[in-house]
């Protein structure tokens, strides 16, 4: 995916056809994160203290359920992606692209939390087979789109006059 242009409101991009077909495929495994992990590592100890995750859970899986509606829509919405001979045009506001690295986020993180939070640099990796290598893909994509997606969106360097 490559910036084509930055303007005052949205930033237009060109992606390929795969990699167009990676994104969609990468955006199917939205929502990946699980409110429950984080009760597993500091369980409440209150009756407060639960009531309060339960809520907190709840507002995430129906912030999780909003998310995937926008996405759908977002990604079937006419015109949105624009054929030409080297891909597809597309564009995106900036409060968009803030909403998709979130989305990036919680696939590239909850792909990294069923791997069992691994130190991938670690010799004890995970093994090898069909599920931790389609998490280990979503994990790595999910981070190559992050990374154009920031790019879009840091200010333009001042040019250095001469």
């Amino acid at each position: 995916m490559k910036l084509l242009k930055r303007e005052e409101t949205h930033c237009s991009f060109l992606i390929g056809r795969r990699e167009r077909e990676m994104l969609f495929s990468l955006l199917q495994r939205y929502p990946v994160m699980v409110a429950a992990h984080f009760r597993t590592r500091n369980p409440p100890k209150t009756d407060e203290a639960k009531q309060n995750q339960e809520l907190l859970e709840e507002a995430l899986a129906e912030q999780q359920k909003e998310n995937r509606k926008h996405l759908e829509q977002m990604l079937a919405e006419n015109g949105r992606f624009i054929e030409n001979d080297l891909g597809f045009t597309f564009r995106l506001s900036y409060f968009e692209i803030e909403w998709m690295l979130q989305v990036l986020n919680d696939i590239r993180i909850g792909s990294w939390i069923q791997l069992g939070e691994p130190d991938l640099s670690s010799p004890n990796a995970p093994p090898l087979n069909e599920q931790t290598v389609l998490l280990a893909w979503a994990m790595e994509i999910a981070a190559l789109f992050q990374h154009s997606l920031l790019q879009a969106a840091q200010p333009a360097e001042p040019a250095e006059s001469e």
